[in-house]
């Protein structure tokens, strides 16, 4: 074959081999790149919640069947990094509630469910310079309600920050299972990856130790033996691409759901995308005032002990 021929048949080689030759990224020093830069992200996030709320109903056909309350939850937010973490962060969130009725009857005792009524339908927030603001549901007007770490709203509904580093190297040192996909294009960004997944299992209260976003949103929580798996997956330059975490309670071996049993299922991801691009977050004109007193996922882990 001619030696030009031969030449280019390498070239047109290479990219198809580039992507196996690799060497597999580091996630720490993916995460390290990121807040040294103070990068920003775009993410999105849903999930639901399961509550212990049940009552026997009869139907139109005579025969009998159990129904429940639950919450579903989704929404969009940014996240802008600095060198120790999350430094600003936005949330927008829309929750709705299934079976209303039995939440209705059982917020008249419940404050914690009179709280979650209170957030139905679009909740808007936003964690910077210090201060944490919101836009409650129905309202026209921001309130700034009070002091809060730039990591504030968008840490609550989601449990697990792998933008901070103490985090992210806790759940690494569990020695999480790992899955590597295949390359493949994302088709939000149109850019060809490969995506890592780990996923472990982490006891709340070991959570609530390393991390100070949870312990912000957790508050004085009572966390127990409670524990959820978590799952992360980062790309093929170490960058965040998704977290999530599940909970179930069961009674064998015995794990209480939480909040003294309030919710026993639970479930939330979070997409982040864009780390390339530039991010800004800014403060809304508000004025002082009382935020809401259930605003995410998190505020169960600090609910009051029920009453009977």
């Amino acid at each position: 074959m001619h030696p030009l021929i031969v030449a280019l048949a390498l070239v047109a080689a290479a990219p198809a081999t580039a992507h196996a030759q690799a060497a597999e990224p580091d996630p720490v020093a993916g995460l390290r790149s990121l807040l040294a830069r103070g990068a920003g992200a775009t993410a999105e996030f849903y999930g639901q919640a399961s509550t212990d709320l049940s009552k026997e109903v009869q139907l139109s056909n005579g025969r009998r069947t159990v129904i429940g309350s639950g919450m579903g939850v989704r929404g969009t937010g940014k996240v802008k990094l600095g060198r120790a973490g999350v430094i600003a962060s936005e949330h927008t969130r829309q929750l709705g509630v299934g079976g209303k009725e039995l939440m209705v009857e059982e917020a008249a005792k419940d404050p914690y469910f009179a709280g979650v009524l209170a957030t139905v339908g679009t909740l808007r927030s936003i964690s910077v310079g210090g201060w944490q603001y919101q836009l409650a549901p129905g309202a026209k007007t921001w309130v700034r309600t009070g002091r809060a770490s730039g990591a504030a709203a968008a840490y609550g509904d989601q449990f697990i920050n792998v933008l901070e580093m103490a985090t992210l190297r806790k759940l690494l040192a569990t020695k999480p299972r790992k899955i590597v996909g295949p390359w493949l294009k994302d088709h939000t960004t149109g850019r060809k990856q490969r995506i890592y997944t780990l996923t472990g299992t982490i006891k709340l209260k070991e959570l609530y130790r390393v991390s100070p976003s949870f312990r912000e949103a957790a508050g004085t929580a009572s966390l127990g033996t409670s524990e959820v798996t978590w799952t992360y997956m980062y790309d093929d330059r170490g960058w965040p691409y998704r977290v999530g975490w599940r909970f179930y309670a069961h009674p064998r071996p015995a794990v209480p759901g939480l909040g003294h049993d309030r919710i026993l299922r639970g479930h939330l991801a979070t997409q982040y995308r864009n780390w390339d691009k530039p991010m800004t977050i800014t403060a809304p004109q508000a004025k002082p005032g009382r935020g809401l007193a259930v605003d995410d996922l998190a505020d169960v882990l600090s609910a009051p002990e029920r009453r009977k």
